[in-house]
């Protein structure tokens, strides 16, 4: 009987090794199949990298900055995007989008970055993060060829002003007191037909705007009175993509030290409006 309990003893302790042994197997094999999923997981400018495409959101109204002509997507961020990718050994996926949704648009990653003559505000750094600046803009008061009585921001009060919804033309007009109605429209073209016909007096649009159309309609319109803001623009990013960020800075960096842009600002407004180098 001693033997007997002896050897059940002994096949009991054995068992349990053989147990210990099988978990520890187990655990190492979890271990290595999930060390594989981390070193697997890429950042966003990684992923790009592999793709060879980086997916841009924009306005397609935006004139001069991207829009479409002819059946063709031009203006000075295309060329500075195109430019960018060549040096970023990448290529572009232009994707179009409405204007009042591009934020949210981004951060759910429809697309990796905005280049759309975005214009750098406290309010939208509380969502995303930019790049360097690279056109200094502003906004300004455009009216009908002839018309008088809008030198400054306080001549708009009373008046029915007119611009693009979730634009920073939009949270310039918010900041003045007294204005009759806010008219916003999904695009600057509908709000400068509105005011080619009379329907509004006045719209707040970025001077880049404001100059381009003035060129494209001799004696149509004019921009009138003081600027009313002063405004960088930026490419949106995630706030989350500092690495992508970091690659976007240091190309647009090298464009603003070899003249790059200032060449793409001279084809589309006959002058340098970009930003210097830091």
């Amino acid at each position: 009987m001693k033997k007997r309990g002896l050897w059940l003893v002994v096949l009991m302790l054995a068992l349990a090794l053989v147990a210990v042994g099988c978990g520890s197997a187990d655990k190492g094999k979890q271990a290595a199949t999930q060390e594989p999923t981390k070193q697997t997981e890429k950042n966003t400018w990684e992923q790009i990298k592999e793709k060879g495409v980086m997916v841009v959101g924009l306005d397609n109204t935006f004139a001069p900055m991207g829009f479409e002509k002819d059946g063709k997507l031009q203006g000075f961020d295309i060329d500075m995007g195109e430019e960018m990718a060549k040096r970023l050994g990448i290529k572009i996926q232009w994707q179009p989008t409405q204007w009042d949704g591009v934020i949210p648009a981004l951060l759910s990653k429809r697309f990796d970055v905005v280049i759309s003559g975005m214009t750098i505000t406290d309010e939208r750094k509380k969502q995303i993060d930019f790049s360097i600046p690279y056109v200094a803009d502003g906004q300004v008061m455009a009216v009908k060829k002839g018309t008088t009585g809008f030198n400054t921001a306080a001549d708009l009060k009373g008046k029915v002003v007119g611009t693009q919804e979730n634009s920073s033309g939009e949270e310039a007009v918010n900041k003045i007191e007294g204005i009759k109605e806010k008219k916003l429209y999904k695009t600057y073209p509908e709000a400068f037909a509105d005011l080619q016909i009379g329907r509004i007096p006045v719209v707040v649009v970025d001077r880049v705007t404001a100059e381009y159309y003035l060129a494209e309609r001799p004696g149509a319109f004019e921009v009138v009175g003081e600027q009313l803001t002063q405004e960088p623009f930026g490419i949106g990013i995630r706030k989350t993509d500092p690495e992508l960020k970091a690659a976007i800075d240091k190309v647009l960096t090298d464009m603003q030290k070899d003249g790059t842009l200032t060449k793409i600002s001279m084809k589309w407004f006959k002058k340098d409006i970009t930003t210097k180098a830091q």
